[in-house]
């Protein structure tokens, strides 16, 4: 993703895609949002190095709607309100 994502709402572009991270809206320039970006977005710091997430998401366009995005997988969001919960994992 070239363009950083923006936690505010004023000023958003017609291009842009307003989601929901953790309760918390985030407009992002593109259609497609990897775990990555979700994860790196959530956490800009991870609890630690090494830390794992669950991410599971829900009203995302295309046929699936809801799932659990996991690690290289991207997943489609509505022009608003696709909502991604990232908790963190520990590796057990």
């Amino acid at each position: 993703m070239s363009d950083l994502p923006s936690r505010e709402m004023g000023g958003r572009k017609e291009s842009d895609f307003a989601i929901i991270i953790n309760g918390e809206l985030v407009v992002v320039p593109q259609r497609e949002v990897s775990y990555a970006e979700v994860t790196s977005i959530a956490y800009p710091v991870p609890p630690t190095p090494d830390m794992e997430f669950t991410v599971t998401y829900e009203k995302a366009e295309g046929s699936k709607h809801e799932g659990i995005l996991i690690a290289g997988q991207i997943v489609e969001v509505k022009k608003e309100g696709t909502t991604f919960r990232v908790t963190p994992t520990d590796k057990s």
